[in-house]
């Protein structure tokens, strides 16, 4: 088995993503002992983010910082059986994320698990057809807060 970097870059449905945690020197943090939750976007995730939107987000090192700090819970291996049960989480970067069960599936915010449980060496990684816009619009917040 792989850590959770390995498994992303050899999977295919997260370019993007590799890029943006090789562009921030990320790859550590994901190759770290862990144990950690990762909520991955896939690239049709980042591609239905609406231009001129996607372009400032991903040239923004550190906003993009704030943003994988979302899609992390650290010290925690947190199946989508664990996460459906305590409903809210808390993320590296502080704030709450919700989980829940609805009729599209199962919710991480706004985006939908298109495949949970991934398990990886140093954690488990649960797959998302959307970047959570509600965790864009926190992370927004904490980089505009970081600013002043």
């Amino acid at each position: 088995m792989a850590k959770i970097f390995d498994a992303l870059k050899t999977d295919g449905r997260f370019g993007r993503l590799i890029d943006i945690i090789q562009t921030l020197g990320e790859e550590k943090t994901l190759q770290a002992e862990g144990p950690m939750t990762f909520f991955a976007p896939v690239d049709s995730a980042w591609d239905a983010i609406p231009e001129p939107n996607r372009a400032m987000i991903l040239n923004d090192k550190q906003l993009l910082s704030h943003l994988i700090d979302f899609f992390t819970i650290d010290r925690h291996r947190c199946t989508l059986d664990a996460l459906l049960a305590r409903n809210v989480v808390q993320t590296v970067e502080g704030n709450l994320i919700a989980v829940r069960q609805t009729e599209r599936g199962t919710q991480v915010d706004e985006a939908v698990v298109i495949e949970g449980n991934m398990e990886a060496d140093n954690g488990i990684i649960h797959v998302l057809d959307s970047v959570p816009f509600a965790t864009l619009s926190q992370a927004f917040e904490a980089y505009t807060a970081a600013g002043e």
